[in-house]
């Protein structure tokens, strides 16, 4: 006797079948860049990325690079270096506050420093124009920041966050640093978000034009200052300041970083006032070990494809704007609206690929973060 047995097809596999838990789980193991697409997938993705029991995803590395230069200002034109891809990130609720390039910013809080609405953007703020801190992709309304010592003509140089300098206090507390550059020398003054004031934070008895991006080393802050051309210390908790080394002669646009407690310098060097390559040097220790020295690692001489590409079709290369996050440096040439990307851990030079929906009315921004799940649901965040 032969037995016929019927069976119909199981049903397909969905992940939405699984248990929420094990939803949560698998999708708490993905960077937040590889989430952004689930949104408009199913209803059901943010209502689970809301819930209070989803573990908060690793965070990831964004390079915050363009903005809107006119309204509508509800997101940033954004580079994501893990995937190569471009990504439009959305603005908190108080995005006015974005008109602004802020004056620094936090990376690891994404707190930006900006001149009041309506302030004039054109350089850095200064006492006479008042500071918010605002945390961005976030729900929490700005925070006001006192007027600065006016003491010369300061300007903020650096915000950094406590737990950035290894302190035993919470990372929702910050500290700036503001100097001022003026004839008597460098009279620095520093705000602490704990305690609510500026205070006097030592000086320098050397005149310098303006100082210029700084890079952070445990608890020193390295600042480049300009004409002269000089590497400066400032130490967080001390608050005094200490010359390092002079930078290299025939520099036009240059950058300061810091990777693996390892100071670097980024420049375009020139020759007959034109940039003919790019090079990165190392802060090490010299034959004597009693005095530090530029060394140079890698270099982009404009021979190569990766420096024409950057420069595009304007034949010549006078500038260029950088940033910097995690051992990578994004370069931007304003005229060509190209963007270079330098990575100091393979020595590589990789010209990004042109963003296809950047409109033309677009300005650099130029600021860096690692973000969580903040950046998914601005309403989670605060």
């Amino acid at each position: 006797m032969t037995t016929t047995m019927c069976s119909s097809d199981p049903s397909p596999f969905t992940f939405l079948s699984l248990p929420i838990h094990l939803q949560e789980r698998i999708l708490s193991l993905l960077p937040v860049s590889y989430l952004l697409p689930l949104l408009s997938v199913s209803r059901a993705f943010p209502s689970l990325l809301r819930s209070p029991t989803f573990p908060s995803p690793p965070p990831d590395l964004f390079f915050l690079l363009f903005s809107p230069a006119s309204p509508p200002f509800s997101s940033l034109i954004s580079f994501h270096p893990s995937s190569r891809r471009w990504i439009s990130l959305p603005l908190s609720s108080h995005s006015p506050l974005s008109l602004s390039r802020p004056s620094a910013t936090s990376s690891s809080l994404a707190i930006c420093i900006f001149p009041p609405t309506g302030a004039d953007n054109g350089g850095p703020s200064t006492v006479s124009s008042p500071l918010v801190a605002l945390r961005m992709f976030s729900r929490l309304p700005p925070q006001e920041i006192p007027p600065m010592i006016p003491v010369g003509d300061p300007y903020v140089l650096a915000v950094i966050p406590d737990a950035d300098v290894a302190l035993p206090r919470s990372s929702d507390h910050f500290k700036i640093v503001a100097a001022s550059s003026w004839k008597y020398g460098v009279f620095s003054q520093v705000y602490d978000s704990r305690l609510g004031n500026w205070v006097p934070a030592g000086e320098i008895q050397s005149q310098f034009v303006v100082l210029g991006n700084t890079a952070l080393i445990n608890r020193s802050l390295y600042v480049h200052a300009y004409l002269p051309d000089q590497l400066l210390q400032f130490d967080l908790i001390s608050h005094t300041w200490k010359f390092i080394i002079p930078m290299p002669e025939n520099m036009m646009s240059s950058h300061i970083f810091s990777y693996d407690q390892i100071l670097y310098l980024v420049s375009g060097f020139e020759d007959v006032g034109v940039m003919t390559s790019i090079r990165v040097l190392m802060l090490n220790r010299g034959e004597n070990r009693e005095s530090l020295e530029w060394r140079e690692i890698s270099i982009l001489s404009e021979t190569e494809e990766v420096f024409e590409g950057f420069t595009g079709s304007c034949c010549w290369l006078f500038h260029f704007a950088a940033v910097d996050r995690d051992g990578l440096v994004c370069l931007h040439n304003s005229l060509t609206n190209k963007v270079l990307l330098f990575d100091v851990r393979d020595m590589s030079w990789v010209l990004v690929p042109p963003c296809g929906p950047v409109p033309k009315d677009v300005k650099w921004y130029g600021y860096a973060t690692e973000m969580g799940l903040e950046v998914l649901m601005p309403g989670v965040a605060g």
